[in-house]
């Protein structure tokens, strides 16, 4: 129906598209650049839209930085600092960062940068994806569900219970930042009814007025869930 609520909005951002147009950059900057850019558009996300409750960031093209460089020491400070700077801005908004994805593949410093938390159920959540694929999670979800209920039937509504992003509403709005219009190995379960909105503006020159063109489409859309 139009004016549907916007409850949680994901962001995937091409990253390899922010770095190939500044390619003279270091590692380290571009990460930091990124994760900050993160930490102020969900601060704005959260400032600007009234029923809000998840915001979710997801740059894979960084990780290679992460890859190529967890061991360097200026590149693992990068990862370090955006990190809090997406804590600080959770704890800002009165908000719980959630890490999604294979987090115990992070470096040890990283990890105890952002320790997991349990989003709750009443009240606003960050979700960042690191170490993350859509169909890897849900094989990960239907694995835990089978040795916790071995024999068990697993079925649409309780998969979600098993997911990286369990207790937190599914995608409404699902912006791509930057490279091609296509499919993304991304919150494969949760987006399967969600608004796609792209632009072809990389990461580095995402801003508040591309942002505010993606709510604004959305609130224009006659949403059908699939019907």
């Amino acid at each position: 129906m139009p004016g549907h609520p916007l409850r949680h909005l994901a962001i995937i951002a091409d990253a390899a598209a922010a770095a190939a147009s500044a390619s003279a950059a270091a590692p380290e900057d571009l990460v930091l650049a990124a994760l900050n850019k993160a930490a102020e558009i969900s601060h704005a996300a959260f400032g600007t839209i009234p029923a809000l409750q998840a915001f979710s960031f997801h740059a894979p093209g960084l990780e290679r930085h992460l890859d190529a460089g967890a061991a360097a020491g200026p590149v693992l400070q990068a990862w370090i600092a955006g990190a809090r700077a997406l804590r600080g801005a959770a704890a800002e908004l009165g908000a719980a960062l959630r890490l999604c994805g294979r987090v115990d593949e992070l470096p040890d410093a990283l990890r105890r940068a952002v320790a997991p938390e349990a989003a709750p159920h009443h009240g606003k959540s960050l979700l960042w994806f690191l170490r993350y694929g859509g169909r890897d999670e849900i094989a990960r979800a239907a694995a835990r569900f089978f040795r916790e209920r071995p024999g068990a039937m697993l079925g649409d509504d309780e998969l979600d219970a098993w997911l990286d992003t369990a207790g937190v509403p599914d995608p409404d709005l699902v912006i791509l930042a930057g490279g091609p219009l296509e499919a993304k190995d991304a919150l494969l379960w949760q987006a399967s009814y969600a608004e796609i909105w792209h632009t072809p503006h990389p990461w580095s020159r995402f801003g508040f007025g591309d942002l505010r063109d993606a709510v604004a489409g959305y609130h224009e859309r006659q949403r059908r869930f699939g019907r």
